[in-house]
């Protein structure tokens, strides 16, 4: 498995997993326990979960593209946003992040807002 050596590499893979369709190289890049919020602001906790949200993220893009927009790395934790577009530019936007520094060196996703950049003036995802 290829795994992020730097926060920012997280970016790229997971840019290259959607555009191979390999939804088990995305999972992959999260922790199992990880936190991720669907398109639709909802909270999304688990890997089967994860799984279903990925799975159909990679039957609607066609391509995505993107880049790391900031990092800040606080000892084992790495605050990150991306910018992206996909399908030729069909939509665009601005994701967060928090990812962590594993055991073994690399980094994965711990929390992750596909749709940060475009939340209200106040949104709160919270625990039920």
């Amino acid at each position: 498995m290829t795994y992020a050596q730097r926060p920012e590499d997280l970016h790229e893979l997971f840019k290259e997993g959607v555009n191979n369709k390999d939804v088990d190289a995305l999972m992959a890049l999260y922790e199992p326990d990880s936190l991720t919020v669907g398109l639709d602001g909802s909270r999304l906790e688990g890997e089967q979960a994860l799984r279903a949200m990925l799975t159909g993220l990679v039957a609607t893009i066609d391509h995505l593209d993107g880049n790391t927009r900031k990092v800040i790395v606080h000892g084992d934790y790495a605050l990150m946003s991306a910018a992206f577009t996909g399908n030729g530019g069909a939509f665009s936007g601005n994701s967060g992040e928090l990812a962590r520094r594993q055991p073994d060196g690399g980094w994965r996703f711990l929390i992750d807002d596909p749709t940060f950049g475009l939340g209200g003036a106040h949104e709160q995802v919270t625990s039920a």
